[in-house]
């Protein structure tokens, strides 16, 4: 099977919550966009962020989105031995056909399939090298957000934020632009005034002797910040599953967003400053989304931060079994879990929950400001013991800050625990349930207050993951899994990177290795991985404003530097500092 046979496969597996999205002549509009998911069928139909942009912009009336994603590497060297373009899911249009290339990047990871999906779709993967007649360049995402000058060499504009509704002013810019036939260099200096997008080409970044970043100058007339795009009521915006599949992560479940951001402001993550104030879907809004699927599924997967977080979690799951639909969940919060909703997972056969600890110790809780009672997470899983929810899956961090041997030895002490209390529902009920330890190396992220830390060296990092897998497989009943050390570093490097790393993601593209990569270019990885990097530094990012002041990052680094645990809200440090 070559891979348009395989691409029509798939694309007859597809089932459309709007039956009529599926009518292949919306393909005839005038402005015709390519929405590329740098990674596999499997994971780019697993993504919210996609599919719902696809719907979004095939709603309108002048645009017609198509999706395209990475072949395997069978199929790529199909490709390129026929000479072939990479061409789209629908109606297998070669990709430099399209009028803009948008790509949706969710991962670090994906970042070297950028430029190689632009080079065997016949395009100019500098954006440099690109001529007026070839396509816009796009792309958008959660770590693009937060830090997109890794990939700024390939991509003529950003979307920063939020894309539901910014999207829609992008693409009126561009549908005036196309009327007016103007050139291209017109179009993008429209495009860099509005908020929400970023062009790179006009920001010029100097270095300093040390390697640091020296300034980045903006050419006139263009914002000196880029101001982060947010949708402000989550009800406006319908994310949720477009398209169901057999063939991706959530087959069986239609997946509705009912929380987004979080206001619970742990250190390391970038949801809680990214998109820092949460916001809630509401129950009636959450039942008609629910209602659109129902030919197609029973299933609900309730997708969010922080699902339990969410003033009417309650109602929601309630209301949705009450209505015949069986829900999951994503990550659930200890503390807020009542029974309300531990009913309803039990009544829709949910065999598993999920929560994530982080840490297991209380002084590492106060670093990564994450508190979760141990005997709250006990109370919740012998409560769930008891209504037949018999797995739970738990994520933990390993190099963290300040973590010491034994913060180390008490996640393995934890899954001891955890273990004492499966065993005697099993004897009673002559059921075996399952514990799952998924255990990460920290990666410090931008626009957190964790973003000046340098990460764990991965030989460190993989020590300490060896004596956990050890130490809690042979147990019993418990299963442990953990991301790898080297991946985590390579994270690392891009998610607080600079510009000159295009060079290196350019290599990787070509078949190069990642040490000849950066030694050709006199890089050193660790630079961007293992540093610690001081307060005055300007960081590569620094010209994004996603709506936290670095003052308020900086007061949060020091309160876990220095054992200072006043609240983020306390008034007293509010008017000190006036980061908030």
């Amino acid at each position: 099977m070559n891979l348009r046979e395989h691409t029509r496969q798939l694309l007859n597996t597809e089932k459309y919550v709007d039956s009529n999205a599926k009518d292949l002549s919306r393909f005839r509009k005038a402005n015709r966009f390519a929405l590329v998911y740098p990674s596999t069928y499997q994971l780019g139909m697993s993504s919210l962020g996609l599919q719902v942009i696809h719907a979004t912009l095939n709603n309108r009336t002048d645009t017609s989105c198509e999706r395209v994603f990475i072949p395997e590497p069978k199929y790529i060297d199909e490709l390129v031995k026929k000479s072939s373009p990479l061409f789209s899911f629908e109606t297998q249009t070669p990709l430099h056909d399209f009028d803009i290339v948008g790509f949706s990047v969710s991962f670090e990871s994906d970042y070297i399939n950028i430029p190689r999906a632009l080079d065997i779709g016949n395009i100019p993967p500098l954006a440099i090298n690109r001529t007026e007649w070839d396509p816009i360049i796009v792309a958008g995402g959660i770590n693009i957000s937060y830090n997109p000058e890794p990939i700024a060499d390939f991509i003529d504009v950003f979307v920063v934020g939020e894309a539901e509704e910014i999207i829609h002013n992008f693409m009126e810019h561009f549908h005036q632009w196309k009327i007016c036939n103007a050139s291209k260099d017109e179009l993008l200096k429209t495009l860099a005034t509005q908020p929400g997008l970023y062009v790179p080409s006009f920001y010029d970044v100097s270095y300093n002797p040390d390697g640091t970043v020296k300034n980045v100058e903006t050419e006139s007339g263009f914002p000196e910040k880029i101001t982060s795009a947010a949708v402000p009521i989550l009800d406006n915006v319908e994310t949720c599953t477009k398209i169901h599949t057999p063939n991706t992560e959530f087959s069986n479940a239609h997946l509705i967003e009912i929380v987004r951001g979080c206001g619970r402001q742990c250190r390391f993550c970038v949801a809680d400053y990214a998109r820092r104030w949460p916001r809630h879907r509401s129950v009636e809004n959450t039942l008609t989304l629910a209602e659109k699927a129902r030919v197609i599924t029973d299933r609900i997967g309730l997708v969010g931060a922080s699902i339990s977080d969410h003033p009417q979690i309650n109602e929601i799951a309630s209301g949705l079994v009450n209505k015949g639909f069986r829900i999951s969940c994503a990550s659930l919060r200890a503390e807020t879990v009542e029974s309300p909703l531990l009913d309803a997972l039990a009544d829709s056969d949910q065999g598993t929950i999920t929560i994530a600890p982080e840490v297991a110790t209380e002084r590492l809780q106060k670093v990564v400001n994450k508190g979760i009672p141990r005997d709250r997470l006990y109370y919740i899983f012998e409560e769930a013991l008891k209504r037949d929810i018999l797995n739970l899956r738990l994520y933990f961090l390993i190099g963290v800050p300040y973590e010491t041997p034994e913060d180390v030895t008490a996640i393995a002490d934890m899954a001891k625990e955890m273990r004492t209390l499966l065993l005697p529902h099993a004897k009673r009920s002559g059921k075996i349930g399952r514990i799952s330890f998924t255990i990460s190396p920290m990666v410090p992220k931008p626009h957190t207050p964790f973003q000046w830390v340098p990460m764990e060296p991965p030989k460190t990092i993989s020590k300490k993951l060896d004596y956990l897998k050890r130490e809690i497989n042979r147990l019993g009943s418990i299963k442990v899994s953990s991301a790898s050390a080297r991946l985590a570093h390579q994270e690392a490097v891009f998610a607080r990177g600079d510009r000159r790393l295009g060079k290196i993601i350019y290599e990787l593209a070509q078949g190069n290795t990642w040490n000849n990569a950066f030694r050709r270019h006199g890089l050193a990885p660790d630079f961007y991985a293992l540093r610690q990097r001081k307060f005055n530094e300007i960081n590569p990012w620094d010209h994004l404003d996603l709506n936290v002041k670095p003052q308020f990052l900086q007061l949060e680094h020091n309160k876990y530097e220095k054992g200072f645990m006043t609240s983020p809200c306390d008034t007293t440090v509010c008017k000190k500092c006036g980061a908030c």
